[in-house]
């Protein structure tokens, strides 16, 4: 009867509206059936090995990025000469070892095209592709994108095969399931399921990393092969994983889908990349640039300069808040920068950004980077009188260039030098109100004061303390009183 007793108080105490108990109590979500996904999917993987005859000097060939930042190799013995069937060691010489590498990839189009790791191949004199059903074929490189390390193979099968659709990456959210299907040791047609561990994970590997993190088992020979949704479409490429012992320890990374399905479709329209280009520099919204601008939020790229005569020259101003590219939310520059490479050039992208306390849009035409940028111009110190501003302990020159007011010297221990200013810098803006004159910058730093305001935040363009040039960017300024 005692038992029965604390039995039911315990059934009280659960059902009594504890934190957490209504989820406790709800039924485990189950893993959905991977089996019928898994043979839909697989006569799309294909195996790859390439092969690269090597000397004694020369680099190995990855096999399938088993690890974050690396691959795996296998460096060459010098060969040793001897006696065959009576010729003397010094007349045989050994034919060239070669290294193979092993991979996955999957075709996207019925032509015969196949995606994969450009680390697969690179290198590589000749390439087979193994297709499910155990034809070999040999295969063309038709292009490579080494910094998205991506590249796009070709077989002639004599008939169409089976392709996969490529799926919406940016529609991913953790937890998500995933299935995964590559080649690992040579072991071909090898499925893993798992789920999205992570999003936009960059591994130091290169400027446009964004990764999709799984925990579904990746090994070496994985790379190049898909990662498919729970509907069967791509949205990622298995890349690369974190393997303290070489083996799959479930933290693995796939290039996602938004990066790949352009480069890939590029690379098998013309055999190369060009990403696209914005022309503008944006910067990450601190509390205090936050304030100071009125903007409504920190989410976002806060635009600092815009090159004239590029993409976006009168599209955009300094001060705007680029809040969405093509349907992409943007949270920071970084995101910037890789939804910018994500867009193929002479590709159109609606910009959605806040201006003035409103979000408003626009359309812009990416375009290529220049080749080369033109090597900046120190600013010449122009004829006196100079305008000392000792408000925020600066002096510059009367007149105003297309970058602002040139900064001819800064006070030591001043606000601006604290603010990190030198000499050569050009002040551009002050909050949303552009430099005119050195007349309309003091009377613009005199309102603030007046408005009791104690700080400035200026738009700034030129070398900083440190040296470098940065490019323009907000500065929180202090004002003396």
């Amino acid at each position: 009867m005692r038992i029965a007793s604390i039995l039911l108080l315990c059934a009280l105490l659960l059902s009594a509206g504890l934190p957490g108990a209504d989820i406790a109590l709800a039924s485990p979500s189950m893993p959905p059936p991977m089996a019928d996904l898994a043979g839909r999917l697989l006569p799309s993987v294909v195996s790859v090995a390439s092969t690269d005859p090597v000397g004694g000097n020369a680099e190995s060939v990855p096999d399938g990025g088993a690890s974050t930042g690396g691959a795996a190799t296998n460096p060459n013995q010098p060969a040793q000469s001897g006696d065959i069937s009576g010729a003397s060691s010094s007349s045989v010489i050994p034919p060239p070892k070669a290294e193979e590498a092993l991979g996955a990839g999957f075709i996207f189009d019925p032509a015969g095209y196949i995606a994969t790791n450009n680390h697969v191949i690179d290198g590589a004199t000749s390439v087979t592709v193994t297709l499910n059903d155990g034809t070999i074929l040999p295969a063309t490189i038709v292009g490579q994108d080494k910094r998205g390390d991506l590249a796009v193979l070709k077989v002639d099968a004599g008939h169409k095969l089976p392709a996969v659709q490529f799926g919406d990456s940016s529609k991913l959210r953790v937890g998500d399931w995933v299935l995964a299907i590559g080649n690992p040791y040579g072991l071909d047609a090898s499925a893993s399921a798992g789920i999205v561990s992570a999003l936009h994970r960059d591994i130091g590997e290169d400027k446009y990393d964004d990764f999709i993190q799984t925990d579904a088992t990746i090994n070496r020979g994985n790379s190049g092969g898909p990662l498919f949704d729970i509907s069967g479409h791509v949205i990622g490429i298995n890349s690369a994983i974190y393997s303290p012992s070489g083996g799959s320890v479930g933290v693995g990374f796939a290039i996602p889908s938004a990066m790949v399905q352009p480069v890939v479709e590029s690379l098998k329209a013309t055999g190369a990349i060009k990403r696209g280009w914005l022309g503008v520099s944006s910067q990450d919204i601190t509390p205090t640039i936050e304030k100071l601008l009125n903007l409504p939020g920190a989410s976002g790229a806060l635009i600092a300069g815009i090159m004239e005569g590029g993409p976006s020259d009168h599209k955009l101003q300094p001060g705007d808040v680029l809040v969405s590219l093509g349907n992409v939310a943007i949270t920071n520059p970084r995101s910037l920068m890789i939804r910018t490479a994500q867009i193929l050039c002479g590709q159109t992208a609606e910009a959605t950004f806040w201006r003035d306390g409103s979000l408003q849009h626009t359309a812009i035409t990416v375009a290529a980077a220049p080749p080369n940028k033109p090597p900046g111009v120190a600013a010449q110190p122009p004829a006196l009188p100079n305008v000392n501003l000792a408000a925020i302990g600066v002096a510059i020159s009367p007149g105003a260039s297309a970058s602002g007011l040139t900064v001819i010297a800064v006070t030591n221990g001043g606000p601006a030098a604290k603010a990190g200013l030198v000499a050569d810098n050009r002040i551009g803006a002050v909050g949303a109100q552009s430099v005119t004159s050195a007349g309309a910058l003091r009377d613009q730093l005199n309102a603030l004061a007046d408005n009791h305001q104690k700080i400035a935040v200026l738009l700034v363009s030129g070398d900083n303390a440190a040296g470098d040039d940065p490019g323009p960017r907000w500065v929180p300024v202090g004002l003396s009183k």
